[in-house]
């Protein structure tokens, strides 16, 4: 997520005007809310975490109104029930069903695991020698909803991992990204650096720890456009770049876009916890859980790559 920061200009731009609407949104997830939604246009709205079906597999299982058996039971469902899981949180499941939607215990529920089966994966033509795959998929281009799944290259074939919910771009995906424009790009993209403001969580990608003097240029006219750099250094050689050392970067790693740092084309685009907002500026985002799940698993030495795509654009990888 782009958590760009206000700084002073002499004049209000329309570049301008995308910065400060990304600090607001910035400032929403680091106070969970707090600040004043009136200051956010009616145009955003917040959503869950992607969304994942799964089974109740109890005989009858309780709807509660938060994440524990503290809350109140709002409604029952019984064994069989398809559901949908919009977000999570240790040990329990945001779910919808119907017009209900509410928490319940992830031990009852059954997750489905089928959105893209590893024959689809063992047809790709576009992954080279990568032995890890994660891919990134959207019901369609708009929306902000996305289905994580990792795969494994054995001597077999690719097989099926993990999956996860995850949050997109406000704007979706696109495959024209630009600076600014709150879209996730769409592509194949390699992963060879991880960083974070804790210790290494265990993954073997060369991991950067993050300081309070670190930033990513997201400057289009300055000459370390797209590059992380200390902002104790700046010396004038670019007029903003976002801080790095924020809750959201906990853990996370570099999705390698835009690498030749094409002015104007996009940066900064992340793997990263995700916020409350329900969307990110551009990156691609999960919960903390997950993140670390993904980071201990990644190997450099399996060449891993990400690829972010509307689903029924997956056969084109």
């Amino acid at each position: 997520m782009k958590a760009l920061q206000l700084r002073s200009y002499t004049y209000w731009s329309d570049r301008m005007k995308k910065r400060i609407l990304k600090a607001t949104l910035a400032l929403s997830i680091f106070t969970g809310g707090l600040i004043n939604i009136n200051l956010i246009p009616s145009s955003i709205q917040t959503v869950e975490a992607a969304t994942i079906k799964g089974t109740v597999t109890a005989t009858t299982l309780n709807i509660r109104s938060g994440p524990s058996t503290n809350y109140r039971v709002i409604a029952t469902i019984k064994k069989g029930t398809t559901v949908s899981i919009t977000s999570s949180k240790t040990g329990w499941y945001k779910i919808t069903v119907g017009t209900k939607t509410g928490w319940v215990s992830s031990k009852y529920i059954r997750k489905s695991t089928s959105r893209i089966a590893s024959s689809t994966v063992n047809n790709m033509k576009t992954l080279g020698t990568s032995k890890q795959l994660i891919i990134v998929t959207a019901d369609n281009e708009s929306t902000r909803n996305v289905v994580i799944e990792t795969f494994e290259k054995y001597d077999s074939g690719w097989k099926k991992r993990n999956t996860f919910a995850g949050v997109i771009g406000k704007n979706g995906m696109i495959s024209s990204k630009h600076e600014g424009d709150y879209e996730t790009p769409e592509g194949k993209y390699t992963i060879t650096t991880a960083f974070g403001r804790q210790v290494n969580p265990g993954t073997k990608l060369p991991y950067r720890k993050i300081t309070a003097d670190d930033v990513w240029v997201d400057d289009s006219n300055s000459t370390l456009y797209n590059t992380w750099q200390s902002a104790s250094k700046n010396n004038g050689r670019w007029n903003s770049a976002e801080k790095m050392n924020i809750s959201l970067y906990d853990y996370g790693f570099v999705i390698n876009y835009n690498v030749s740092r094409t002015p104007g084309k996009g940066s900064a685009i992340f793997f990263h916890i995700a916020g409350s907002s329900g969307y990110t500026a551009g990156c691609t985002a999960t919960s903390k859980t997950s993140v670390i799940s993904i980071l201990k698993w990644l190997d450099p030495a399996k060449k891993p790559i990400i690829i972010q795509t509307p689903f029924n654009k997956v056969t084109n990888y």
